[in-house]
């Protein structure tokens, strides 16, 4: 049991030992190696389509807000043209209710003037007839008279 302790002993220090000399090998430290990419022109490129795309923006943004100003001025419009049907449509109401009363108010007014002109035609044919009559009793009355002058001259 003693041997393998001592080898167990003996093992860890050889792996000390090794990883002592072998962190001495290592101990420098790395040069670093600076690399110089030529990304200038891809930089530029992406720079110029960051503002391009941020005036896009931007721009449509104007745009959204331009939008929203026209929608907002169009929903007045539409608001007050729909006040404006009700009220017409209101108005237009009360004038068909107007129209039928008047409407209404002269098919009277013609049935009376149909019924007075119906008895004036009546009166008429009456005054027609009164009209035959005088003139048949003025022909009777001189006849009566001529027969009465003839009778007294004789």
């Amino acid at each position: 049991m003693n041997q393998k302790i001592a080898f167990y002993l003996l093992s860890i220090i050889a792996i000390f030992f090794i990883g002592y000399n072998y962190s001495q090998f290592n101990i420098e430290p790395v040069k670093p190696k600076i690399i110089t990419i030529n990304n200038n022109v891809e930089f530029e490129e992406y720079k110029s389509n960051n503002l391009s795309l941020q005036l896009q923006l931007e721009e449509l943004n104007n745009q959204l807000v331009s939008s929203l100003d026209e929608l907002k001025i169009t929903r007045q419009k539409l608001n007050l043209s729909s006040s404006k049907n009700r009220a017409l449509q209101v108005e237009l109401s009360s004038i068909l209710n107007a129209y039928t009363l008047i409407n209404l108010s002269l098919n009277e007014s013609k049935s009376k003037l149909l019924e007075g002109e119906k008895n004036l035609n009546q009166l008429r044919d009456a005054l027609s007839i009164s009209e035959l009559d005088i003139e048949l009793t003025k022909f009777e009355l001189e006849l009566a008279e001529e027969l009465l002058q003839a009778k007294k001259n004789l």
